[in-house]
C-alpha cells in the first residue's frame, strides 16, 4: 500500500514538473519577440574636419556617458524602445541624443532611429563654437523608408 502511494505521488510531481516546464517555455516563446536584447545604439562625435572629438558628453534617454579618444560613446543599451511616429510600432524605435562638449555648439538629434534588436552606429559632426549666434544645432532623422512608403501607399507614389 506505501508502495502504491509513494508511486502515485511520483507520478503526480512527475507530471506537475513536465506541466510548469512546458508553461514556462511556451511564456518564453510568447515574450521572444518583446524582448531588446541587443538593442544598441553607439554615436561617434567628430568634428567639421572628420576628427574624434574625445571627452565630449552624450546623453541618451537620461544616460550620459563620454567619448573616448577615438570619438566612441560606449554602447548604448535600450531596455524599452518608444516610438515617436507611431505608438503601435514595436520593431523600431526613436530617441533624441544630445552631445556637448566645450568649444562645440550644444547638438541634437531628434527622432534618432533604432532598431530592435540590432546596433546602430550613428557619427553626429559638431560646430565650433565662433562669432555667430548659433546657439544649437539639431537634426532630425525622419522614420525608416518602409514606414515611409506605408503612410504614402504601397506604391510610394
Amino acid at each position: 500500500m506505501i508502495k502504491t502511494t509513494l508511486k502515485s505521488v511520483a507520478i503526480a510531481l512527475s507530471v506537475l514538473t513536465a506541466v510548469m516546464i512546458v508553461l514556462t517555455v511556451a511564456d518564453g516563446a510568447q515574450n521572444v519577440g518583446k524582448t531588446l536584447k541587443d538593442t544598441y545604439l553607439k554615436v561617434s562625435v567628430v568634428d567639421l574636419d572628420g576628427a574624434p572629438v574625445h571627452n565630449a558628453t552624450v546623453a541618451v534617454d537620461g544616460q550620459c556617458f563620454f567619448t573616448d579618444n577615438k570619438g566612441c560613446s560606449p554602447l548604448v543599451e535600450f531596455s524599452s524602445l518608444s516610438n515617436s511616429y507611431d505608438q503601435t510600432l514595436s520593431d523600431w524605435g526613436t530617441c533624441t541624443v544630445t552631445i556637448t562638449k566645450d568649444g562645440y555648439a550644444p547638438t541634437l538629434v531628434f527622432n534618432c532611429v533604432v532598431f530592435r534588436s540590432q546596433t546602430r552606429n550613428l557619427t553626429v559632426k559638431i560646430y565650433p563654437r565662433d562669432s555667430s549666434d548659433l546657439p544649437y544645432v539639431s537634426y532630425v532623422e525622419t522614420p525608416p523608408d518602409e514606414y515611409i512608403r506605408k503612410l504614402l501607399g504601397n506604391d510610394g507614389v
